[in-house]
């Protein structure tokens, strides 16, 4: 069965959305663990780049240093847009690997994939095959067990970030279906707690150095301070970012 686009033009493929907190806390990883390798050219690959708007963000802070840019995606229509851009894209399917020899990178950026993907560990396998030793991984991903998604359970409320319909993210809300403002689906299959997060990542050859929370721009704005507050402890925090560094 092919897979589904959910970033095509009939999805979410058709905007590019101001950088999320995630994103920037992703961004001070990076440019930390690019400046602890000694290297005088890195090589830097976004898994999961979509339109390449990420990329570029990077290149722009990080503009007086001599970096190789490469992106992978699965998605057509997000490449077709990335293509503009004067960095390396290449079309693949997480599930079959990554399209680059071994140890041919430094630093592996993954914003929003691990949960869209049938097999997590093979992507990540794919990521420790192609970074060289020591290279470091950043990895951003919703928390299955964020603090609201811990009283939703318990009300008997399908958790935010969890979609059991290929068609609607209506199904099994309740009453925060008055809440949304969309209803597509984003396409997301697997969801990790801090503790399979970390798990996973040491199975597949991965010692985690830092993880962080970061706060979800679709809670209420009446909440936003108390979404804030819970990214202090990422086990609470929506969204997990990690980096962690290939053993």
């Amino acid at each position: 069965m092919a897979l589904i686009d959910y970033y095509g033009p009939q999805g979410w493929g058709n905007e590019s959305p101001p950088l999320r907190q995630r994103q920037h806390v992703a961004t001070e990883l990076v440019v930390k663990a690019l400046a602890e390798q000694t290297a005088p050219r890195h090589t830097v690959l976004d898994v999961g780049c979509g339109d390449g708007s990420f990329l570029a963000h990077l290149a722009a802070m990080l503009s007086g240093q001599d970096i190789r840019w490469i992106g992978v995606d699965y998605s057509e229509h997000q490449l077709a847009r990335a293509a503009a851009l004067p960095y390396e894209f290449h079309r693949c399917d997480l599930g079959e690997g990554i399209p680059l020899p071994d140890a041919s990178v430094d630093l592996v950026h993954a914003g929003e994939v691990l949960e869209h993907l049938y097999d997590p560990d093979r992507m990540l396998e794919e990521c420790a095959r192609v970074l060289r030793p020591g290279g470091h991984l950043v990895l951003t991903t919703p928390n299955l067990q964020a603090w609201y998604n811990r009283a939703l359970f318990l009300a008997g409320i399908q958790p935010i970030f969890y979609e059991t319909s290929t068609r609607s993210t209506e199904v099994g809300v309740g009453p925060l279906r008055r809440l949304k403002t969309d209803t597509i689906p984003v396409g997301h299959l697997r969801l990790f707690n801090r503790t399979a997060l970390v798990d996973l990542l040491r199975r597949e050859g991965f010692e985690p150095l830092t993880l962080r929370g970061a706060g979800f721009h679709g809670v209420p704005s009446a909440l936003a301070w108390l979404d804030a507050a819970m990214c202090r402890r990422p086990s609470l925090a929506s969204i997990l970012v990690v980096l962690a560094e290939k053993r």
